[in-house]
């Protein structure tokens, strides 16, 4: 061990501890399992090569007669998709770590370069034009290029339909049972648990409906009915979004974090436990936005 010149030691990049008759390895101020250390430590040289053999093998120097028969979009799409998955083992590999390292920063290093690559993307399509992004896209998937139908759901806003003998409340039960209703209380539900602020998920939420009346002539889909924007969406979908959120929310704040490691697991479903456990936050922590209230 170092010493440092004003007597403390310095700890090593790869120091194990000894605690209770198990060693951990350490990490600065991170300790971690000795059966998960290993993913914890850097493997570049190994996935270099890994990524060595892929580009050849993706590039066709181990098959020539494969390139000289193949055709110049399929050389274009394979060239395309191997440059965004180099593009993303670099930002497996180097990227810059969150605040977000459940169940590996890994992860999130990738989800952010997926997030690089489609933002790249939207921005190459906003130079095109709108026939000819629809006809680039269908080089990815031959089903895609093709403008879909949109529809208004205030083409017809009678709640009761006394002329159709087969359904006289028609209109309620296509706009209840419409996936858009299903995706209004999970979206919701999702906003609830990153803002963490019930007046301030009310404002946003009669904003967005503000926001589907103010745009409702450029897009057919937000042409709603008065009883759909304010009593389903508003009163039903997004309360229950937000009521469901905040109940998450009271639950992560209340729970008490003590992680242990996994090989200090006393069984089989401990170790289950907490193998499952390493995808829920590592702690939670309780915002209070108060924008009314005075700095201090």
């Amino acid at each position: 061990m170092n010493m440092e010149s004003n007597g403390h030691r310095r700890v090593k990049k790869h120091d194990y501890v000894k605690e209770n008759g198990d060693f951990y390895l350490s990490n600065g101020d991170d300790e971690h399992d000795p059966w998960t250390a290993w993913a914890y430590k850097p493997h570049t040289i190994t996935l270099l090569l890994i990524g060595a053999c892929f580009l050849i093998w993706a590039s066709g120097a181990l098959d020539p007669e494969r390139d000289a028969s193949g055709d110049l979009v399929t050389t274009v799409k394979r060239g395309v998709w191997t440059m965004v998955a180099v593009f993303l083992a670099y930002c497996l590999l180097q990227a810059p770590s969150t605040v977000l390292i459940r169940p590996h920063p890994a992860i999130w290093r990738l989800v952010h370069g997926m997030a690089v690559v489609y933002l790249v993307a939207l921005t190459f399509l906003l130079f095109q034009k709108r026939d000819d992004a629809r006809q680039f896209m269908k080089f990815f998937d031959p089903d895609l290029g093709v403008e879909l139908p949109e529809r208004s759901y205030g083409a017809d806003c009678r709640i009761y339909l006394a002329d159709n003998p087969t359904s006289r409340f028609k209109n309620v039960y296509e706009t209840i049972f419409d996936e858009f209703v299903l995706a209004h209380i999970i979206g919701w539900w999702g906003k609830a648990i990153l803002i963490r602020n019930q007046p301030l998920l009310w404002v946003l939420s009669i904003g967005f409906e503000m926001m589907e009346l103010t745009f409702r002539h450029m897009l057919p889909n937000f042409n709603e009915c008065w009883w759909d924007s304010i009593i389903l969406d508003i009163l039903i979908c997004n309360w229950f979004g937000i009521w469901a959120g905040m109940h998450t929310v009271r639950y992560f704040d209340g729970k008490t974090y003590k992680w242990v490691g996994l090989s200090r697991q006393p069984n089989i479903i401990g170790k289950m436990k907490r193998t499952l456990g390493q995808f829920t936050p590592a702690h939670w922590d309780k915002d209070e936005w108060n924008p009314l209230l005075e700095s201090q």
